[in-house]
């Protein structure tokens, strides 16, 4: 079962305590983003078989209309056949027979609590989550500009302001950002997919900063290795050319000490010196160390130019 489809299960659970004026505005959500809301066809379709026997029965306590179910691939559609029961829908939520435009009834919403059941139920009926392993993505398709736009305004009264683009002939309202995901998610009333989407964070959190922290240190040993080979070559540059008895004494002990531990951090060559000197002095001799190597070589190129 996918991310999303555990969200609606917990929906339809918080649902059952809720009372009968916020029931019938989430059953108006359920109706108004379903498949089809008209005077000739009422249908519904999801992949749960729970919320489609659910909306049948909300349709028979409140409407008293009856909708049949049936397995399509692996969806399950909820359709009224009667006419009557159409019409019957219809001016139970203030619809006109006639109306081809869909559009929120406010008046359906009595209490304070109804336009967040109202939410609920459009979420029911045309919403999705991703996972979290993978992205955080919420999203509202719908197939009408209209009615998109007004779900959009209810949305951004409740505090939950999304983003809507056109997709393919629908409008898509979308969140991608985690923390308005988690707050959306427990405003409609799924609090544990909320908790569990912020144990996702933080635990990808914890991992990106281990992984940083890993970076960090390879690059730093990378820096170290690269730095001592070089460091090496030119104090064997500088004893095949002068010997390292022609050096100052710090520079000396600077050169035996990183010839002898080529692979030791500068903090460690500080250390195994007594700790007479700082990281970054035994920084200075090791890079003067590479200078003087340096300057050999350019002496004794110009030298052959001159003979």
């Amino acid at each position: 079962m996918s991310f999303s489809s555990d969200v609606k299960l917990e929906l339809l659970r918080a649902a059952e305590e809720q009372p009968d004026c916020c029931a019938e505005a989430q059953l108006y959500g359920l109706l108004l983003f379903g498949r089809e809301f008209h005077a000739r066809s009422i249908r519904f379709s999801t992949e749960s078989r729970a919320l489609a026997e659910y909306f049948c029965a909300s349709l028979h306590t409140i409407a008293l209309a009856y909708a049949q179910t049936r397995s399509v691939g692996r969806k399950w559609e909820a359709e009224i056949v009667s006419p009557g029961d159409c019409l019957r829908v219809l001016e139970r939520f203030g619809h006109a027979p006639n109306d081809l435009t869909l559009r929120v009834i406010r008046e359906n919403f009595i209490e304070d609590g109804c336009a967040a059941a109202f939410l609920r139920g459009a979420f029911l009926a045309c919403a999705a989550v991703t996972t979290p392993q993978r992205q955080y993505h919420l999203e509202f398709t719908v197939g009408f500009r209209k009615l998109a736009g007004e779900l959009c305004a209810l949305l951004k009264e409740a505090g939950h302001v999304p983003k809507l683009s056109q997709r393919k002939g629908v409008w898509v309202l979308y969140y991608k950002d985690s923390t308005q995901i988690e707050e959306l998610l427990t405003y409609l009333g799924a609090q544990r997919a909320s908790l569990n989407i912020m144990g996702v964070k933080m635990e990808k959190d914890v991992r990106n900063h281990i992984n940083r922290q890993i970076n960090f240190e390879t690059a730093n040993m990378t820096r170290t290795a690269a730095a001592s080979v070089a460091q090496c070559a030119a104090i064997r540059h500088i004893r095949a050319q002068k010997g390292l008895e022609s050096l100052p004494d710090p520079l000396r002990q600077a050169a035996l000490l990183r010839e002898e531990n080529p692979e030791a951090s500068l903090q460690e060559l500080c250390e195994l010196a007594g700790g007479g000197v700082t990281r970054s002095g035994m920084n200075h001799r090791l890079r003067r160390l590479v200078e003087l190597a340096e300057q050999l070589t350019i002496d004794a190129c110009q030298r052959v130019v001159i003979r």
